[in-house]
């Protein structure tokens, strides 16, 4: 249990092969089909050792919800820096073809996942967008900026 709350090589590793390795475990361990794709020359070398575990927890949170609650059978995750006229980070995608859920009923006390996914989003300067619709499945963006932090997503 331990191990599973702080794992000692998660700030020793490249935050790239920490998501690889996310998925492979949980590819092993459900029934869902996942799709990684991290698009070349994806850089997070900018990532500090307190934003990668918290942007792993984010992720590992997210993959949780669409494999424990979703009913999901796919799990699309896409990884890549800025393109065109993007701001200069990180973005993460996270989709889910599950049932989806009402995102105007999370504050409900039964949504912990969601919540601390938010605080940790906060904590690190981190623009963290959930929208699902019912029998749609659910869609989670991340945006790490370099070296501040935004408030705008523009997807």
């Amino acid at each position: 249990m331990s191990y599973n709350l702080s794992p000692p090589d998660i700030t020793k590793k490249d935050f790239l092969m920490c998501v690889k390795d996310l998925c492979e475990e949980f590819t092993d361990n459900s029934k869902v089909e996942f799709r990684l794709s991290i698009l070349e020359n994806t850089d997070a070398s900018f990532l500090k050792k307190e934003e990668i575990l918290n942007l792993y927890r984010i992720l590992q949170e997210s993959i949780t919800n669409a494999v424990k609650h979703s009913k999901a059978s796919e799990i699309v995750l896409l990884i890549r820096n800025q393109n065109e006229n993007k701001e200069k980070g990180l973005y993460i995608f996270i989709s889910d073809d599950g049932k989806g859920f009402d995102t105007e009923r999370v504050d409900g006390k039964q949504h912990f996942g969601l919540k601390g996914m938010k605080k940790r989003a906060e904590i690190i300067g981190v623009a963290l967008s959930v929208s699902s619709e019912k029998d749609y499945g659910t869609q989670v963006k991340i945006f790490k900026p370099v070296g501040h932090y935004t408030d705008v997503w523009e997807g």
